[in-house]
């Protein structure tokens, strides 16, 4: 698998960025796969969503 987590790391968010993060968020993918998939270090994804005021993440999948 392509290291893709730094990829937009830092960059301003987008309006697309930002509601792939609220779909993913609210469909309960855990942070690290929307980490990925939005090629942003996971503790960006989380800080995005704590300021996107998204509901805390129980995880407790698997």
């Amino acid at each position: 698998m392509t290291d893709n987590v730094t990829l937009n790391a830092g960059s301003p968010w987008t309006i697309t960025a930002v509601d792939k993060l609220k779909e993913l968020w609210n469909a309960g993918v855990e942070p690290a796969l929307v980490a990925q998939t939005l090629g942003r270090p996971e503790q960006e994804i989380r800080a995005k969503a704590a300021e996107l005021k998204l509901p805390q993440h129980v995880e407790t999948r698997r």
